[in-house]
């Protein structure tokens, strides 16, 4: 006897999860230290913020309750604009990941200058880490 596969959608909780968990990678750390020079008006900017990423969530979840095939928002862009402007957000998404993840590498690193000082006036020493950040885990 054959059993149906369960099927199980990215929902609101995922949806925010992965935002919340993209936005503590660094947004989160670097955030609050760009906006303290303005005071307390920066908590305003945070949660400016962060009501912007969970609003981000609900939309994708919504979206992949319409529309449950792979592709996230390049499936998304090309079944509403087409093959073209599909293209372009693949491509833009692409480039903001790699993007994201030197903008994260870069506050891992200032992070941990904090701890270990040479990191900040050592820019080789720095580069090596920022690398090996990136690397998977030895089997």
């Amino acid at each position: 006897m054959r059993t149906k596969p369960s099927r199980r959608g990215l929902g609101l909780w995922t949806a925010s999860a992965l935002v919340v968990g993209n936005m503590i990678g660094s947004g989160v750390f670097l955030l609050p230290s760009s906006l303290a020079k303005y005071g307390p008006i920066s908590i305003v900017g945070w949660l400016f913020t962060a009501t912007g990423a969970v609003l981000l969530a609900l939309v994708f979840a919504r979206l992949g309750r319409a529309y449950p095939q792979t592709g996230g928002p390049y499936a998304y862009a090309r079944r509403a604009f087409g093959d073209f402007v599909g293209f372009q957000t693949a491509w833009g998404y692409w480039i903001a990941v790699w993007a994201g993840n030197a903008a994260i590498a870069v506050a891992f690193v200032g992070y941990l200058a904090h701890f270990w000082g040479v990191l900040g006036t050592n820019k080789v020493l720095a580069a090596g880490v920022r690398s090996t950040r990136s690397l998977p885990p030895r089997p």
